[in-house]
């Protein structure tokens, strides 16, 4: 009899440490819970940041295969090493009509013919140097002289206004000298 009393007060014992265990547990589990919410506020700021990254990656990478396929033909004069000629689609615009030339930097106007020289000539803005833009006159054309900074290739790109559509490139030549600053030191 002796011994059963043993057994009762071990079960016993067991019985009320199992909701002491339980308790614990359960603050486990809380703890475990949030842990898994910072981990996952943490892993979602990370998936965001990729996210910014992968679509900027995605962009440059979109932009590059949407390339032209461009004709390369060697200069037509001293002064031009080659031409490259495409079907380039015009820089979309957010311009209405009628338009007119604005080559205030800036101006919308201008971002957009940058970055219509840009994607001619295969680069980023951020890569090109804008030595020069023109009209001539002329209400819908405009010839822009870049130099790109890592290749130290100077081009000049004209480009004509498509209406509510925005610029488009004609061509690119590629040029021996940097005709854009002579221009520009020369005015």
């Amino acid at each position: 009899m002796g011994g059963g009393d043993d057994e009762e007060e071990q079960n016993q014992a067991q019985n009320e440490e199992t909701p002491a265990s339980g308790d614990e547990e359960q603050n486990n589990t809380e703890q475990n819970d949030e842990t898994t919410e910072e981990t996952n506020e943490t892993d979602s700021e990370e998936q965001e940041s990729n996210s910014e990254e992968t679509t900027e990656e995605e962009s440059e990478e979109e932009n590059q295969d949407e390339e032209t396929d461009v004709e390369v033909k060697p200069g037509d004069s001293e002064e031009v090493k080659e031409v490259r000629e495409g079907n380039w689609e015009p820089y979309p615009t957010e311009q209405s009509e009628p338009h007119s030339i604005n080559l205030e930097s800036g101006s919308q106007d201008r971002i957009e013919i940058e970055s219509a020289i840009a994607k001619a000539v295969n680069s980023s803005s951020n890569n090109l140097t804008y030595w020069w833009l023109e009209s001539g006159g002329v209400p819908d054309q405009v010839t822009g002289y870049v130099e790109d900074k890592s290749s130290g290739e100077y081009y000049r790109v004209p480009l004509k206004w498509i209406e509510n559509e925005g610029w488009q490139p004609q061509k690119v030549e590629v040029l021996y000298e940097n005709i854009g600053k002579q221009k520009l030191e020369g005015n």
